[in-house]
C-alpha cells in the first residue's frame, strides 16, 4: 500500500517550545506495571480518600501520586499513592498546576 510522503522540516517555522509543568509520563502509565499497582491499590482501598477525610462516602477510580512524578515523587511507592473520585482528582491537579505555575512565570498583566 503506497504512503504519503513524508514532510520536509521548514527552517523559517520556529519549533514549538516545551510547556512548563508536563511531563511525558505516558510510557509509564501505559506499562504493565502500573496498571498492575493500580489494580491493586483500588481493590485495598475502594474509597476517595479525600472524601472520607470530609465525612463523606464516595467510591473513588482514580490512582493518585500524592507527590507528582514531575517534582520528584516515587512512580511505584504505594506511600506515595491515594485513591480518589473524579471531582476530587480533578481538584487537586487543578491546584498542582496553579502552584507550579507560581514557581515557573509570573503573571504580569498587559497595559
Amino acid at each position: 500500500m503506497p504512503t504519503l510522503p513524508k514532510g520536509n522540516r521548514r527552517p523559517w517555522i520556529p519549533k514549538k517550545r516545551k510547556v512548563y509543568g508536563q511531563t511525558d509520563n505516558s510510557s509509564f502509565y501505559q506499562s504493565k506495571q502500573w496498571r498492575m499497582l493500580r489494580r491493586y491499590y483500588i481493590k485495598a482501598n475502594p474509597l476517595c480518600e479525600e472524601c472520607i477525610r470530609n465525612k463523606r462516602t464516595t467510591a473513588g477510580n482514580c490512582v493518585d501520586h500524592i507527590k507528582p512524578i514531575s517534582m520528584g515523587g516515587s512512580k511505584v511507592d504505594e506511600s506515595n499513592l491515594q485513591t480518589l473520585c473524579n471531582s476530587c482528582h480533578a481538584k487537586k491537579s487543578a491546584s498542582e498546576a496553579v502552584e507550579y505555575r507560581k514557581g515557573v512565570k509570573d503573571y504580569v498583566r498587559k497595559k
